[in-house]
């Protein structure tokens, strides 16, 4: 797939069929995120994968973001602990930003493969931190819901006043 249409095409999607993501396909969604950019290559991330039906089910109780039924869910967390040594007190903001970048790479290469994505932040991230296992250390910053897109939506409507040349000027983005 042209990156550009995989930019302007991919949609946030919310309905799943039941139908399961193999573990290859997977494995090149979350391998996508390992490329993205990341400030000073900290790498501060962990990507925990749930796809036990179960396991789903509980993650999706303690998120009131998630208003469908995903077959599988991408935990991305942010390893708090590696932040603060390689970048100390601006390690918490880049981790969040590296965790965001990741997530766009793991989106667009789902999107490649067939599979919707949606990210959610609306999370109890204490209590998804304890269904995935994780150490202290790793903050569960966002969720990507996965599956095979029950439909497709329409594009929602853009802004396209956001653009400036050489600085901001007010009533004026030629």
């Amino acid at each position: 797939m042209e990156l550009k249409a995989a930019i302007l095409e991919r949609r946030s999607i919310r309905t799943f069929l039941e139908k399961p993501i193999e573990k290859k396909i997977l494995k090149e969604i979350l391998n996508a995120g390992i490329f993205a950019p990341t400030a000073g290559n900290i790498q501060p991330w962990a990507f925990i994968c749930v796809s036990d039906p179960r396991k789903v089910h509980e993650i999706v109780v303690v998120s009131p973001g998630i208003l469908s039924k995903p077959i599988s869910i991408i935990c991305i967390c942010s390893d708090q602990q590696r932040a603060f040594q390689k970048a100390g007190k601006g390690g918490k903001l880049l981790s969040i930003m590296d965790c965001a970048m990741a997530a766009q790479n793991i989106m667009l290469r789902a999107f490649d493969l067939g599979i919707g994505s949606c990210v959610i932040r609306s999370f109890n991230q204490r209590a998804v931190r304890e269904l995935i296992s994780a150490p202290e250390r790793l903050l569960p910053e966002l969720l990507i819901i996965l599956g095979y897109p029950a439909k497709k939506p329409v594009a929602p409507k853009r802004r396209m006043d956001v653009i400036y040349w050489e600085e901001y000027k007010e009533d004026t983005n030629e």
